[in-house]
């Protein structure tokens, strides 16, 4: 394939989706193909620089750097422990500009105004309202996906499965030691509404839901040379799963085995 995706067009497709100064903003991604076939004119550091320049000053960019390996080892050191969601996580993990939450399996790197406040958010619940999920939630946060379907990404139909408090998923304490930035070790505990593996392969979000957030105007999409990038917003998402699930409205359910 010729090299015909460049900075250049990706700061218009930003533009377009409307990702603007002072915007909050989570980043999931699968860049393999896009940066595979575009070598020559795009990097992960071009692209998360251009996202700090799009959001910045008074914004803040995140992206998720989630790892289970503490769920079976027990032990998690945040220097050393990589993130499991892609080129673009794991590079900012290694930029001196961002700051890791605490969090030993649903971590985020974070740059930006409110990245000391989030990287210190005291949790022991990982999708609590008083982690960066419930942040996020209150506080009008977007949700950028680059060439990925954000209905098999969106980690906050969690959230509103365990304030709904599904059947399929249950609470689940995992304990260890934690590793922090100045390597001083403690033992931690944190809980997670984990699904039922007997019962559960994962939880899906129906196409149709594409509908319900367009008519809040609270999806973007946009397709390109065959990649595809979506916005969404993470309130309005939130609060439309959570009352699916309540009023058992269908478009949000477990595939079952």
């Amino acid at each position: 394939m010729v090299n015909k995706f460049d900075i250049k067009k990706l700061s218009k497709v930003f533009d377009d989706l409307e990702i603007q100064q002072g915007d909050k903003l989570l980043v999931n991604s699968n860049t393999l193909n896009l940066l595979i076939n575009n070598k020559k004119s795009l990097s992960p550091e071009l692209i998360i620089d251009l996202l700090i320049k799009k959001i910045s000053p008074e914004g803040t960019l995140i992206f998720p750097t989630y790892n289970w390996d503490f769920c079976d080892l027990g032990v998690f050191d945040c220097n050393k422990v990589n993130s499991l969601m892609g080129a673009l996580s794991n590079l900012s993990l290694k930029r001196k500009d961002f700051v890791r939450s605490k969090n030993p399996i649903f971590s985020f790197s974070i740059f930006g105004k409110d990245k000391v406040h989030i990287s210190n958010l005291s949790h022991n619940i990982c999708f609590g309202m008083d982690s960066p999920f419930g942040y996020l939630i209150k506080n009008n946060a977007k949700n950028l996906f680059i060439d990925l379907d954000y209905k098999k990404s969106l980690t906050f139909v969690h959230v509103a499965e365990e304030v709904a408090k599904v059947n399929y998923r249950r609470n689940k304490t995992f304990s260890g030691i934690y590793i922090d930035k100045n390597k001083i070790k403690k033992n931690v505990s944190y809980q997670m509404y984990v699904r039922d593996r007997s019962r559960v392969k994962s939880t899906i979000i129906d196409k149709k839901f594409d509908l319900k957030l367009m008519d809040k105007n609270a999806l973007k999409k946009i397709s390109i040379e065959n990649f595809s990038f979506s916005l969404v917003d993470i309130n309005v998402a939130y609060n439309l799963m959570l009352d699916d699930l309540k009023s058992k409205s269908g478009l949000i359910y477990p595939d079952l085995f």
